[in-house]
């Protein structure tokens, strides 16, 4: 796991370079920098060593022979397996990386359709002086891109690429992040600067042309033909054991993360089968918290035979971190908070691999819009006034959430209930309807793949993936997401939503591992890591608070952020109405800073 930085000039031999500075912290192992022969092209790259942490394994990297140069920041689980494409070669070490330069060799672009794992890389071709980015199928890892017409920059963190011609944010994304608290997965965020597509490449020519093109999804998914509920069942063990199974892949120490949840206990026990007292788990406590999970998780701890870690955090210390977690941000987003802290403690156990339950919910109905929706997708099939008036028998909150959009669809109900801000008051600020955009979505998926398809491109990839990236990186901790694998997904979402309903929390998953998983793990309701933020914005953070909110009202011009807070104060406000506000707000003041003070160095 690593952070990748570099410049492509169009014209002449590059004169200022991002700076490596800007992301050690994703690398505290080791760096490396490289040009090409013409001085017209830059890597870089810092290493967080976890596969061949020997020389054999440092970055950038050159294939036999020299054709390709590449920056990787990732994990491919079956690079081992992929091997076998190159027989016969005298592999130098054991690392991912090595197994990626050779394949190119080979298999040329079909080598995207082999990969299982998160990556983001630039690959160098001295055969046509071409560049090649590429983001894996779901966006787990992060690949930023700014253009001008004389060069091209990309890195891991955006920040890393603002400068003092950046600009403010793109009216789109302030929109979004104010409708939904986090910048939008597809399109400009400022002024030449986004966020290459999950499951795209992008090929940057020598004379400055660019290609881009989506390598996933393709189409439809085709499952396997099951034809029963009992096969499913069958079939979801077997896909989620393995993906399971082969994320375990490390040359260091491998973690989980265990909250007590289904996810993350299936991901421990599983884990736990492979590695026993070499699996370390954790489980984070504190004393402000609603509720302990502890006793569950130690309970599936013992089960699993891990070394297991209960993480006490004070208060004073949660404090601590929730600052820094905002400094930390490389994107606002009000909901990061919580990674942050867990990463923090596990961090600092030495640990450097976590495994994390993130992905269940997305894909086995964990959230309620999997039984609200359809109920309300059901509407669509009637007049539009006929739609109106039974939208206006809904709860006031339902209806501004849903109020404006312009199709009831799954998709767009789904991510509707997400609002933090209706269209009509984003309008009355000058803003857009915020609505993020679910892209690229597989034909043939029924109504709860469709719902699984917008929570993963609308809610899990623009936040989830990014706070998981950008907050566990921040403190040098590399999170994996075994339900992610491309080939689960794709089985899972292409299975018949009848198999995967019935009684209680996620069936179909938890019915696959009745045999391991506790009954108390899912005969609960559904709980979360919840930091009494609402205590804290009255009490410890209000300073901070306010001094983010009115940053917000400074750099954006919009007066809501402090009506928001009054209301707050009156008890009529949810507190995160209130803190997505302050985040932007320090952000904003954090990217000024950057963007007034010269983050580029001399060759």
């Amino acid at each position: 796991m690593c952070g990748i930085v570099g410049k492509i000039s169009f014209n002449e031999q590059l004169c200022e370079l991002p700076s490596l500075e800007d992301i050690k912290h994703r690398g505290p192992d080791g760096n490396g920098e490289w040009f090409n022969p013409e001085k017209t092209i830059y890597f870089g790259h810092t290493r967080l060593a976890i596969l061949e942490p020997t020389p054999a394994g440092h970055q950038p990297m050159h294939s036999n022979g020299g054709r390709y140069t590449i920056v990787f920041n990732g994990e491919i689980y079956n690079h081992q397996k992929l091997r076998a494409y190159v027989p016969g070669f005298n592999w130098i070490g054991n690392s991912d990386t090595e197994t990626l330069l050779e394949l190119f060799k080979v298999k040329g672009l079909e080598t995207l359709n082999l990969l299982k794992g998160m990556f983001a890389f630039a690959l160098y071709d001295e055969s046509d002086k071409s560049v090649l980015l590429v983001r894996d199928r779901l966006g787990i890892k992060p690949l930023w891109v700014k253009t001008s017409e004389s060069d091209l920059s990309f890195c891991s963190e955006i920040l890393a690429l603002i400068d003092n011609t950046t600009g403010n944010l793109c009216d789109r994304a302030l929109s979004e992040y104010i409708g939904f608290g986090h910048l939008p997965a597809s399109g400009q965020v400022f002024k030449n600067v986004e966020a290459l597509l999950p499951g795209s490449f992008m090929k940057i020519s020598n004379d400055g042309k660019i290609i881009q093109e989506q390598w996933w999804p393709k189409n439809n998914f085709l499952n396997t033909g099951v034809k029963n509920k009992i096969k499913a069942t069958s079939l979801v063990k077997k896909l989620v054991t393995t993906a399971i199974e082969e994320h375990l892949i490390s040359d260091v120490g491998v973690g989980a993360f265990l909250s007590g949840g289904i996810d993350s206990s299936i991901v421990a026990l599983v884990a736990g089968k492979v590695l026993g007292k070499n699996l370390q788990t954790f489980t984070v406590g504190f004393p402000q918290s609603g509720f302990d999970e502890r006793l569950i998780a130690r309970k599936v701890a013992r089960l699993c035979g891990s070394e297991h870690f209960e993480l006490e955090i004070t208060e004073n210390d949660c404090l601590s971190s929730v600052q820094q977690a905002v400094e930390c941000l490389d994107v606002p987003s009000v909901d990061a908070i919580n990674t942050f802290i867990v990463s923090k403690a596990v961090r600092q156990t030495g640990l450097k691999v976590a495994l994390s339950g993130l992905g269940g919910d997305e894909l086995f109905g964990g959230y309620p819009s999997f039984k609200s929706v359809p109920v309300i997708d059901k509407l669509s099939i009637l007049p539009p006034a006929v739609q109106q008036l039974i939208l206006n028998l809904l709860p006031v909150s339902a209806k501004e959430k849903l109020g404006g959009i312009e199709h009831l669809s799954p998709e767009e109900i789904t991510i509707s209930r997400r609002r933090f801000m209706s269209i009509k008051q984003l309008k009355e600020n000058g803003l857009g309807n915020g609505l993020p955009s679910i892209l690229n979505m597989p034909h043939g998926l029924d109504t709860m793949g469709k719902i699984s398809w917008a929570e993963m491109q609308g809610y899990m990839g623009p936040m989830l993936l990014r706070d998981s990236d950008q907050m566990s990186m921040a403190v040098g901790l590399e999170l994996r997401v075994p339900f992610l694998d491309h080939e689960l997904v794709e089985e899972v979402l292409s299975l018949p939503q009848r198999y995967k309903k019935g009684i209680g929390v996620k069936p179909l998953l938890v019915k696959a591992f009745s045999d391991i998983l506790p009954v108390e793990v899912y005969n609960r309701p559904k709980q979360g890591f919840a930091l009494p933020m609402e205590d804290w914005i009255k009490g410890p953070l209000y300073d901070f608070t306010l001094q983010g909110l009115k940053a917000a009202v400074e750099f954006t011009g919009i007066k809501a952020p402090l009506l928001q807070l009054q209301k707050f104060e009156q008890g009529n406000q949810h507190w995160t109405r209130v803190w997505k506000w302050s985040v932007l707000g320090h952000w904003l003041l954090k990217q000024h800073s950057l963007s007034t003070n010269s983050c580029l160095a001399e060759v």
